[in-house]
């Protein structure tokens, strides 16, 4: 077979040189703007829905912070992303629209909220949250009570915040240990603001909108230690103005950490177009792209929504959106060459994703936890959505040279099906020969699937080991004694479902139970003895298991 499969390699190599390695020919936007249509993938959902929380991925593990869930009601708690699975863990106050900062100790500085339901209020509260246990503590108080303000860390330990709603704004530092300490007014209150570390550990400090939320009309950029100073480029053009998230300056960073050049997106006065501004130091300029920014898909425009994520491997920076038919809509630009190309990827439509701040994973794909709701786009009713943009390894990217059409794609298409003509004869002569040896090998492979299966049926029913909330596929598989991944196919294959949801059918039944046996019971009771972490676990579990609540269930028995 190996002589059959470089046959088959060889002529893709033939293919792609063929065609410069652009295997398609691309979809254009009314601008020339290169589209591209991918498939999002849908991830377990968060436990609890929110908005106006914080996105990392610290530690390996994807990790949202805070916000606000259903009936716009603050949420004190952490989710984190391990083994399949999302995990609430506790904080010691709220933090809804409030600032976090993801430090070079590892450690994540959380600071200000919302005071009450709602969106009510400022507050001085600070803890600090360490990944790598999970735990949370309170330790300082904030120099001016602040929600949606943004921090940066220009030297180790030491953080400047800025920025405020519906309260006075000032510039403080956090001293790395305990102390916030105010270190000058600002020239212009400011909600959300851009924080940029440039040289001589100077910061700059700007926004599109005061804290009441009115378009800032003049150019000033405020500096921690000089003077403000007046930007030219923004008397055409604004800061693109962000829903909830603020802006991570180390997000933004093109090139070296070092170098401290960022790009971010601006928006025209007039708010038909939006651009891209490279800064450096003090001097802001347009990014020149091949094609004007998108503004519109070939259903509805386009509604851009997050600051810039770069992907310095790969040297491309992404900015997401979405149209009003619900398509979500990634701009990939390749900042690297001069001009700028640019791509637009859009999905099929997502009408509950929620879409405030995405993350970059170390493969180089996009997640997206929890935002608005798509449907109804307001505070009472944010999403539990989690998806996967595939953008990294697993996708190539290309950049179209020319609009014509070209005539090597009809000498690709010979060679490609000629290619496959010939490896489907080879490989079907293979497969004769070979035929017995298969089948035999086939059976063995069957046979050892369904002795793991029953293997896996009497650990559940004999030990019940998913009464243990803590219960993972790890854990199942080191019981077991076998490798995870052929433990999750085999229940993939056998059960239809991921091992997740095929250990809470039995924490569902096990539940069922408990209520028929005790129909008094309490259900944080039910949760606890049933392996649940949590009543909304719980809750989704059983709806999903019985197409019913758990009162719906009791009152049909």
């Amino acid at each position: 077979m190996k002589k059959y499969l470089f046959i088959f390699f060889l002529s893709l190599g033939l293919t792609a040189r063929v065609q410069g390695n652009d295997l398609s020919l691309p979809e254009k936007n009314s601008t020339g703007c290169r589209m591209v249509k991918i498939e999002a993938e849908r991830l377990p959902d968060l436990n609890i829905p929110r908005c106006g929380h914080s996105f990392y991925y610290v530690n390996d593990q994807p990790t949202v912070i805070g916000g606000h869930t259903s009936g716009f009601v603050l949420t004190p708690t952490i989710e984190y992303f391990c083994e399949g699975q999302w995990h609430v863990v506790p904080t010691v106050y709220p933090h809804d629209s409030g600032g976090s900062l993801l430090m070079k100790s590892g450690k994540i500085l959380l600071f200000g909220s919302h005071e009450k339901n709602l969106g009510i209020g400022q507050t001085f509260e600070v803890e600090m949250y360490n990944p790598t246990d999970h735990s949370s503590e309170g330790f300082g108080c904030l120099d001016v009570k602040r929600v949606m303000p943004t921090a940066v860390e220009p030297d180790s330990g030491t953080v400047i915040i800025a920025g405020n709603w519906y309260h006075d704004d000032a510039i403080e530092v956090f001293n790395g240990t305990s102390q916030f300490t105010k270190v000058k007014d600002v020239t212009i209150q400011r909600v959300h603001p851009y924080m940029l570390p440039i040289s001589n550990g100077d910061v700059l400090i700007f926004s599109s909108h005061d804290t009441h939320g009115e378009i800032i009309t003049n150019t000033l950029v405020d500096r921690v230690q000089g003077d403000a100073f007046n930007v030219p480029l923004f008397e055409e053009w604004l800061p693109l103005p962000l829903d909830i998230t603020s802006p991570c300056a180390t997000d933004c960073v093109i090139g070296n950490p070092e170098d401290k050049t960022y790009l971010i997106p601006i928006l025209n006065r007039n708010k038909s177009q939006v651009a891209l501004a490279q800064v450096c130091d003090t001097i802001f300029s347009l990014l020149p792209t091949e094609v004007p920014i998108p503004m519109e898909t070939k259903w509805d425009s386009i509604s851009y929504r997050t600051p810039i994520v770069v992907d310095r491997k790969v040297k491309r920076a992404y900015m997401a959106g979405i149209d009003k038919k619900k398509h979500l809509c990634v701009l990939s630009i390749e900042y690297d060459k001069s001009p700028s190309p640019l791509t637009l990827y859009y999905t099929d439509p997502l009408p509950h994703m929620g879409l405030n701040h995405f993350v970059l994973t170390p493969q180089g794909n996009l997640l997206i936890a929890g935002g608005t709701n798509g449907v109804d786009n307001n505070n009472f009713s944010p999403s539990n959505q989690v998806w996967l943009i595939p953008l990294g390894d697993s996708q190539e990217f290309h950049t179209a040279s020319s609009t014509s059409f070209p005539w090597s794609v009809l000498a690709l298409a010979g060679i490609l099906l000629f290619s496959v003509i010939v490896l489907s004869l080879l490989w079907l002569r293979h497969r004769h020969k070979n035929r017995p040896e298969m089948e035999e090998s086939d059976q063995t492979a069957e046979k050892d699937d369904a002795e793991l299966w029953l293997r896996i049926c009497q650990l559940m029913e004999e030990e019940k080991p998913y009464l243990d909330s803590n219960f993972r596929v790890t854990d199942a598989a080191r019981m077991l004694d076998v490798n995870r991944s052929l433990l999750s196919a085999c229940i993939n294959a056998q059960a239809g479902c991921t091992f997740n949801q095929y250990i809470n059918r039995y924490r569902v039944e096990y539940a069922k139970d408990l209520i028929l046996k005790q129909p008094s019971i309490k259900i944080t009771t039910i949760c606890t003895e049933s392996g649940f972490n949590n009543e909304t676990s719980f809750f989704r579990a059983f709806k999903a298991h019985t197409g019913k609540t758990p009162r719906e269930w009791m009152g049909s028995q």
